[in-house]
Formats: structure tokens, C-alpha cells, sequence
């Protein structure tokens, strides 16, 4: 138990150090991958929704306190992405990977509609939540994609002998 909650720590620790540092360079028309998502996502399917929905709050909480943003605008997003995320645990059902990688593009438009449907109240309307997810969240949801298939890529190319 402590060992895997101080490697998910690390995790997210790593995530959110490259997610300030390193993502913002190597963006593609100003759209950058969500590593902290990525790695919520997969563990929520890990462990399931209430873990999911606790660390997605406080990875938000951190989010926030970290930018300008609405205070608790990252916490409610990724509380109910984790949440979403966590129905699909591996120890309630097997999923293929690929349909992990389509459940995980759900999540994302989830967490960017209730985000941006908070930024729209905030500013008292006058938003289309529809073009920012077209031209924002589906994009960045993709790049994301391509962090997402290196765990799937370790696992083919590295098998290991103690899972089952």
C-alpha cells in the first residue's frame, strides 16, 4: 500500500513538474498535452472512482492554486473526469487498451466541458463552449492520446511476468 502511494506520488509529482516545464515547449499551435490527466486517468481505472474523484481534487486544487484561474475550477473538473474514469476499474471489468485510449478521450471532453461551462458563469455568459471544445480540448485530447500509448507500448515491448 505505501509503496504504490509513493510511486502514484512520484507520478504525479513528475507529471505536474513537466506539465509546468517542459509541455509548454513543446506545444503545437499553443496546444500541449494534459499529463496530469493522463495519469489520473489511469489511476482512477486502477483503483477506482473514489480514488479517482480525491486525487482528482487535489490534483485541481493544486492546478489552481499553481494559475490565475478560478479557485476549485480544476478541482471540480478533475474530481468528476476521476470519477468518470474510475467506473471503468480494471477490477470490476478487462477492457482492451484501445478502448482505455476512447475512454480516456470521453474524460477529457468531460473535464474541458465542465471547465469551460465554469469559465462561461464566470464571465457571465457569452461563451460557446461547442468552439472551444472543437478547436481546444479535441486537439489537445489527441496530443494526449500519444502519452497515453507509452505505458500500452512499455507493456508490449517490456511483458511482465507478475501480472496476470
Amino acid at each position: 500500500m505505501n509503496k504504490a502511494l509513493f510511486k502514484w506520488i512520484g507520478i504525479f509529482v513528475g507529471c505536474f513538474a513537466l506539465q509546468t516545464t517542459l509541455m509548454p515547449v513543446i506545444a503545437i499551435a499553443g496546444i500541449h498535452p494534459d499529463l496530469l490527466m493522463v495519469a489520473l486517468f489511469f489511476l482512477a481505472v486502477r483503483t477506482g472512482q473514489m480514488t479517482g474523484v480525491w486525487t482528482g481534487f487535489f490534483l485541481g486544487l493544486a492546478q489552481d492554486l499553481y494559475s490565475p484561474s478560478i479557485l476549485g475550477q480544476n478541482a471540480l473538473s478533475k474530481a468528476v473526469a476521476g470519477f468518470f474514469a474510475g467506473i471503468f476499474n480494471d477490477k470490476v471489468m478487462r477492457i482492451d487498451p484501445l478502448v482505455h485510449l476512447v475512454f480516456l478521450f470521453i474524460t477529457f471532453i468531460i473535464h474541458d466541458t465542465l471547465f469551460y461551462i465554469v469559465q462561461i458563469v464566470k464571465n457571465g455568459g457569452g461563451g460557446i463552449v461547442f468552439h472551444e471544445l472543437l478547436f481546444a480540448s479535441i486537439p489537445r485530447a489527441l496530443y494526449s492520446l500519444l502519452f497515453a500509448l507509452l505505458p500500452y507500448i512499455k507493456d508490449l515491448l517490456f511483458p511482465s511476468f507478475s501480472r496476470r
